[in-house]
């Protein structure tokens, strides 16, 4: 009410990215979802998908790039070149860190990413505490960005009534082949492969928690 009549400002949303996660199983479509842990300040308990707020190293120019270029993707983010190439790298980062999903690979279209092994895990948990960088981490390892793998989905913006407000642009990628989901246990505590519409029922019957 103290918005709607002037009394206070709306919280300015913080840009923001999210990646649905698709595979098939068994003929079925799922997408990866992550349960948030209840110690959470931000929708504790509830299934998201990997995600986070833009980090000012996603802008840096020393991520190597594959794919559409930026100004591709600001034209349907709605977005400038620059905030679209850390939209992207944001992105790729925070769906590493959460789910250890990877969406990189060798320069000029060659092989993704096989991100397993434990010098892979030490090398997550560094870029999950800010120690390293994502492009520090893939230029140490021989890759680059793999803007083809995302695809802009949609875009929500938290209401004006929440303290606490993103701007969120929401990617849909594939589960590159070979590669596992693991849920990194200081946001969530549970990793869900779920079929669009069971998520949906299950949310509408209590079972489980979504945003809305």
């Amino acid at each position: 009410a103290d918005i709607a009549t002037g009394r206070a400002a709306p919280a300015v949303p913080r840009d923001a990215a999210t990646v649905m996660v698709l595979r098939l199983a068994a003929g079925e479509l799922e997408v990866l979802m992550l349960r948030r842990t209840a110690a959470m300040r931000f929708a504790p308990g509830a299934y998201v998908f990997p995600g986070g707020s833009v980090d000012p190293a996603d802008s840096s120019p020393e991520v190597g790039w594959y794919g559409p270029g930026p100004a591709e993707f600001g034209a349907r983010l709605g977005a400038s070149a620059g905030l679209a190439r850390a939209l992207v790298c944001a992105a790729v980062r925070e769906t590493f860190e959460e789910s250890g999903v990877l969406l990189a690979g060798a320069p000029d279209g060659g092989p993704l990413a096989d991100p397993s092994g434990p010098s892979w895990a030490v090398d997550r948990m560094a870029l999950a505490s800010g120690a390293l960088s994502l492009g520090s981490l893939l230029a140490k390892r021989g890759l680059v960005v793999r803007a083809d793998l995302l695809a802009p989905w949609a875009r929500w913006i938290t209401p004006e009534g929440e303290s606490r407000r993103f701007d969120a642009r929401f990617f849909v990628a594939a589960l590159p082949a070979g590669q596992q989901a693991t849920e990194h246990a200081a946001e969530a505590d549970h990793t869900a492969w779920l079929r669009p519409a069971a998520a949906l029922d299950a949310a509408r019957a209590g079972v489980i928690s979504l945003l809305p």
